[in-house]
């Protein structure tokens, strides 16, 4: 399998999750930070609201790198507002993913499984999504036997 970590950590929990996706497959890794970076939490969960109110769409930092090498592409993000962040949908969005195997991870407060998983869907319609992983402070999951469970 030749292996892309595509990820958005803001407090480190997700860059945790995509070191390990990266020493077990061997993947290169790609770090999408928004142009603007979210600081304090407090901070980023107010800003996050305005977006959203406002219908502003946060552009990533850098354009999508080029998939065509990888036959497999680990999305991994927060969950915010019950979804993925939405500089991260951007990316992906303008990304090109089409026929490849999109393996998700996401970690959470407390919501947001389906929904993220839904907006994944909705944004890589010809992409086959496996081995969703979700993780959060009130249901914890081991991404060390998650890892274990995807085939090569």
């Amino acid at each position: 399998m030749k292996a892309a970590v595509v990820y958005y950590s803001r407090s480190g929990i997700t860059k945790k999750i995509a070191e390990k996706v990266q020493a077990k497959f061997n993947a290169d890794m790609f770090f999408v930070e928004p142009e603007k970076a979210y600081k304090s939490f407090p901070g980023a969960i107010i800003r996050v609201i305005r977006e959203k109110k406002g219908k502003k769409i946060p552009a990533p930092k850098e354009a999508p790198a080029d998939f065509s090498a990888y036959d497999t592409v680990f999305i991994g993000f927060p969950v915010w507002a019950t979804t993925i962040p939405d500089f991260l949908q951007e990316y992906i969005r303008q990304a090109d993913l089409a026929g490849k195997r999109v393996i998700p991870f996401a970690t959470a407060g407390n919501n947001g499984r389906d929904e993220s998983l839904a907006a994944l869907k909705k944004l890589l319609p010809d992409s086959e999504i496996t081995d969703y992983f979700y993780t959060s402070m009130v249901e914890k999951a081991d991404a060390d036997a998650w890892l274990e469970g995807i085939r090569e």
